[in-house]
């Protein structure tokens, strides 16, 4: 099915460089070149386009398809896009048999598109999640109701259904799968043939899976459609979380089925349990050795006096002194509409800054920021980790081409990061997010001459990022995870527009 595969830790996307070495280890000597394929989610799209990027620059073919198969919002308008759920498996089984029976890279690329717009994916659950160590699940489900239209990273659904019989959660499972008006819904007529997936989301028995699978089936085939495969067990799970994901693809290629049937070593793939035709012929796999040559570019700018160098370490260290203050209240303010781990995200890049404070070249500031991209990205990891990284490298690569003690070279660079951090998250100022903070401090650093007093010039973005971080708090959101949270749900501070604040503030008591 895949040539390779990275993960992060739980619920959070892998660090750029755990996908660079996959990449490299599949591409590299590759005149065929890589496919990525990448779950619809924000810090996937920033980590995975991150290494695509850097992996191109190092000479590889690499393209990226980002899937979405999610069918639970209306109207797509103002979010992140659907979410890559369950459904993202068929992609890599077909492609992956596609592939390995000789199709060219751009074939599997035009082939994962046109999947995409055939696979549709619904959930339901009774209960979230408990992330390891948790004393309660992220969230509770009242008695008497299910929670509909959920992902996997222990959020809650987009709108919540009756708890009845089996019969009637897969009724409106389906109705909004197929809903006329919807602008995710899958467009199923009767006489298509399809694929199913009935994807256990972590806490189900074996017996409720084969019950609700069989009535999948039942109402399908009640429908006119023609159910040629049928796919159960925990293929996409959101640890412990009682309830589980429908998908549906609509064979529209009759290679597609072939494809399916084509064998495969991958451990998780299960047989179907409805297999209306009989399989084809052998795949083989090939043996793949995993290696990577790590290559440092290193780019050249003009030093920093000892003065300068030392103002730069002044504010470094006052951010790793005063940042630990504001963990839980961050936790605090992600857990209506995350994971509440915004603040611990953020102590993993503060501490893992800490220990690399002594040995940072303070006279080369490209590359400090540089540094701090890596860190980022390595030790916090997920969305957050994402964005910092991608600001930080953004910045450090304008910087290289200015007079690093001039003000506006500064204000080129954080510009470039803010940039960087809406083209690759998909945000803008007003969605509730970090930008909310970071763009109204950057338009004060813009505005700012070369001779006005640094202390003073931090004080005010801080105090611009604070205004903008306070108004966060009655703003709907237009981007990130929170889009899939219902409103209501969504309160309080924006915990990543609180956490730029924060270390303004911390810079400015340097």
């Amino acid at each position: 099915m895949l040539a390779a595969s990275v993960s992060g830790h739980v619920f959070t996307s892998p660090p750029p460089a755990d996908i660079v070495a996959a990449i490299t280890a599949v591409g590299k000597d590759n005149p065929d070149g890589v496919l990525v394929v990448v779950f619809n989610y924000t810090g996937d799209r920033i980590n995975f386009g991150l290494a695509v990027e850097r992996c191109r620059a190092a000479g590889m073919r690499v393209e990226m398809h980002i899937s979405g198969d999610d069918c639970a919002l209306t109207e797509l308008e103002g979010t992140a896009g659907r979410r890559g759920l369950c459904g993202t498996h068929f992609i890599f089984k077909i492609v992956g048999a596609l592939t390995e029976g000789g199709a060219s890279l751009e074939e599997a690329l035009s082939v994962s598109r046109k999947l995409g717009e055939a696979i549709g994916t619904i959930g339901v659950a009774a209960s979230g999640c408990t992330l390891p160590g948790a004393a309660s699940p992220l969230f509770t489900v009242p008695a008497g109701v299910l929670e509909l239209g959920l992902g996997v990273h222990g959020e809650s659904g987009a709108a919540t259904i009756k708890a009845e019989s089996t019969q009637q959660v897969v009724e409106a499972m389906l109705s909004h799968l197929t809903k006329d008006d919807s602008a995710t819904r899958l467009d199923l007529q009767e006489g298509d043939k399809v694929a199913v997936i009935v994807n256990n989301l972590g806490s189900f028995s074996q017996l409720e899976m084969s019950n609700l699978t069989n009535e999948v089936v039942s109402q399908l085939k009640c429908r006119g459609v023609c159910v040629e495969r049928v796919y159960q067990g925990a293929l996409m799970t959101s640890l412990d979380m009682k309830g589980f994901h429908l998908s549906v693809l609509r064979l529209l290629n009759p290679a597609w089925l072939t494809l399916l049937d084509a064998p495969t070593t991958a451990p998780a793939w299960p047989a179907p349990c409805l297999l209306a035709h009989d399989a084809v012929g052998d795949l083989s796999v090939p043996d793949l050795t995993l290696t990577l040559t790590p290559e440092d570019l290193e780019p050249g700018c003009r030093s920093w006096d000892s003065s300068q160098a030392g103002r730069l370490r002044s504010c470094l260290e006052a951010v790793v002194s005063r940042m630990p203050a504001h963990e839980d209240t961050l936790n605090t303010l992600d857990t209506l509409c995350g994971d509440g781990d915004c603040g611990s995200t953020l102590m993993k890049g503060i501490t893992a800054v800490s220990k690399q404070l002594s040995g940072l070249n303070m006279t080369q500031p490209h590359q400090v920021l540089g540094v701090l991209g890596d860190v980022s990205a390595n030790a916090m990891g997920g969305t957050s980790g994402g964005l910092y990284s991608i600001l930080f490298t953004a910045a450090s690569a304008s910087l290289v081409s200015h007079e690093c003690s001039h003000r506006s070279a500064w204000a080129a660079a954080l510009r470039a990061g803010c940039e960087a951090i809406s083209k690759y998250g998909g945000a803008a100022q007003g969605d509730r997010t970090m930008l909310d903070a970071l763009i109204p401090a950057l338009e004060v650093l813009e505005s700012t001459s070369d001779d006005h007093d640094l202390r003073s010039l931090l004080q005010a973005m801080a105090a611009a990022a604070d205004e903008g971080a306070k108004k966060t708090a009655h703003m709907k959101a237009r981007a990130g995870r929170a889009t899939y949270v219902r409103e209501e749900n969504v309160k309080g501070e924006d915990a990543g527009a609180r956490s730029v604040a924060h270390i303004l503030h911390a810079l400015a008591h340097y």
